[in-house]
């Protein structure tokens, strides 16, 4: 397959996939009743944390490499035990602390059911091997087994949940996608031959591999932190109106931000192969052809938001949130540098292997959102944080680029050693 046909066919999943838990959500919502619906809603978000944990930065990483040395079985087989036994050893770990949080922590006592049902997803992320088709560029034929999954669960789910008593059920199939689509890629990847049988692995190629994960690990950690704090600022600086505004406005743009995952996923592997055959110059001719490509879309996006974007807001959510419309539009620029952002890190930095700046990179930009937010969020409000994330992007693209920059000169000085 063609890069745009990847990319248009993981755009169309991923529509799939939004439409997929909005068409459950009305029928939950009435079945249910807010009080079991918000216990599993509250699941969710439990377990997404250890999920990011569990991920660990290893999707990237290990598709790096496995783009590289996509025609060395053995090699990808070494990688597929590596990262897998990792990922399995750091789950392990999340699964006791959930198991000790639901029983010596009073107020979960009550979503005891649901949250051990959740550890379904946490095995999942270590079963799905997302990386190993991204790196060998058969990223649609995962995201087709992983829609299918989801539409076989959404299905049973309307057969299954029929009161608020089937409230675990619900939790079922909520949780069993993630572990079932693991599962059916795992048996393709053996039984295709993408993998050959057990390769030999040593603690030191478990550590290596976590070490260089940690740093990918650690700068989401960072954009995490000052990312979810805005709302926390606002409550305590302004009030929950403020969060209100904030948290509508970012509704709308989030789909946005979103938008060019798909396309970043479908390049990913292409460029790494460049740069590993020391292309480096034609990987960042796509890199800038990807970013040019950003900032029309969203010049488009920033134009509907501002001729519309009071009409938008009345329309969505009724008239008592135009409040909010100053908020929309402070932070309809930030799809625009965080997709910047985003091809930079992704194309520019970690597809050739520079992984140990982005520790440093959001680690400078969490510092300098956390200042700079609460002196924006007490003059300006809900505006004054939608401008503060757009900043604090702005600071990550202004030091990637500084760091890529750097990555360019070492790139030549080695070309230059290697042939003299």
């Amino acid at each position: 397959m063609s890069v745009k046909r990847d990319a248009a066919l993981l755009y169309v999943i991923q529509a799939c996939g939004y439409l997929v838990p909005l068409i459950a959500l009305p029928y939950l919502s009435r079945t249910l009743g807010p009080d079991r619906f918000g216990q599993v809603s509250f699941a969710v978000a439990f377990m997404q944390f250890f999920i990011t944990v569990t991920d660990f930065g290893f999707d990237l990483t290990a598709a790096r490499k496995i783009s590289i040395h996509r025609g060395d079985r053995e090699m990808l087989t070494r990688l597929y035990w590596i990262v897998t036994i990792s990922k399995g050893l750091i789950a392990l770990l999340c699964a006791v602390i959930v198991i000790a949080s639901v029983e010596f922590v009073p107020a979960l006592h009550d979503d005891r059911g649901v949250i051990l049902i959740s550890l379904l997803s946490l095995a999942g992320t270590v079963l799905s091997p997302v990386w190993l088709y991204q790196g060998l560029e058969k990223m649609p034929m995962m995201a087709v087994i992983t829609l299918a999954t989801r539409i076989v669960s959404l299905t049973a789910l309307f057969f299954i949940v029929k009161s608020s008593a089937d409230y675990l059920a619900t939790a079922v199939c909520f949780f069993a996608p993630l572990l079932a689509s693991g599962l059916i890629l795992t048996a393709i990847a053996h039984g295709t031959g993408m993998l050959t049988s057990w390769q030999k692995i040593t603690r030191k190629d478990l550590w290596e591999q976590s070490v260089e994960a940690f740093h990918v690990f650690s700068g989401s950690a960072f954009a995490f932190m000052y990312t979810y704090l805005n709302a926390i600022i606002l409550k305590f600086l302004t009030g929950n109106d403020a969060v209100g505004f904030y948290v509508m406005a970012d509704k709308i743009v989030s789909p946005i931000k979103q938008f060019f995952g798909p396309l970043i996923q479908t390049m990913f592997p292409r460029i790494c192969k460049l740069h590993a055959e020391n292309r480096g110059k034609e990987a960042d001719h796509i890199v800038r052809k990807v970013v040019l490509t950003v900032l029309l879309l969203n010049v488009c996006a920033i134009l509907v938001v501002f001729v519309g974007g009071e009409k938008l807001v009345v329309l969505a959510f009724g008239d008592k949130f135009l409040p909010a419309v100053p908020v929309l539009k402070a932070l309809i620029f930030l799809p625009a540098v965080v997709g910047i952002a985003s091809v930079l890190m992704q194309l520019g930095l970690i597809a050739q292997g520079e992984v140990r700046p982005l520790k440093r990179i959001y680690g400078v930009a969490a510092a300098f959102h956390f200042v700079q937010s609460i002196i924006l969020v007490k003059e300006f409000g809900a505006t004054g944080t939608a401008v503060s994330v757009v900043l604090t992007e702005v600071l990550v693209i202004a030091l990637i680029c500084y760091e890529r920059r750097g990555a360019r000169s070492r790139r030549i000085a080695a070309g230059a050693q290697g042939a003299q």
